[in-house]
């Protein structure tokens, strides 16, 4: 519980930070979003001899878009995700807080309302080191976002569904 404090309070100073410093770095608050969602986690053990770890929860997280490059949008996120035990009466889970780029590209040949979606970042927590992923989005309406993803971090897989909603 402690941790998810720690991440409300991280993602609630941030805001407070961009909301304060609008005026003299000319934050735009129109490119703050944030999203909230269910994921699914899993810890391979079964080469070792044993059975795999499963464990369902949820995240939370705010992000900021930085604009295009090369036809790619480019963003920060941070956030707090939360799961259950990975074995009945253990204490091993993937709770934690993460920070991540994410590369973001239209998919109009297929659908207007498409993209697909990578991310590489740094977890801290149940499941510590790098964490990179992919995905695809579908916008619902112009603020209003569905993900779905795979995120591979340095011991388990995390398969997300979010929702999104932009400002």
């Amino acid at each position: 519980m402690k941790l998810v404090f720690t991440a409300l309070a991280m993602v609630s100073m941030c805001f407070g930070y961009c909301a304060s410093a609008q005026e003299a770095s000319k934050i735009d608050m129109t490119k703050l979003y944030v999203g909230a969602g269910i994921n699914h986690n899993r810890i391979d053990t079964s080469s070792l001899g044993s059975t795999d770890g499963k464990a369902s929860g949820f995240q939370m997280f705010a992000g900021y878009e930085y604009g295009q490059v090369s036809g790619i949008d480019i963003s920060a996120e941070a956030g707090f995700i939360q799961s259950g035990e990975f074995y009945t009466g253990s204490d091993e889970d993937a709770d934690g807080i993460w920070a991540a780029g994410v590369a973001q590209k239209d998919l109009p040949e297929i659908n207007q309302k498409l993209a697909a979606i990578a991310r590489l970042g740094f977890g801290l927590g149940g499941d510590d080191g790098l964490l990179m992923g992919f995905g695809a989005q579908y916008r619902l309406n112009p603020q209003a976002l569905l993900r779905l993803e795979y995120v591979n971090k340095d011991l388990s897989q995390s398969y997300q569904l979010n929702a999104v909603f932009e400002f």
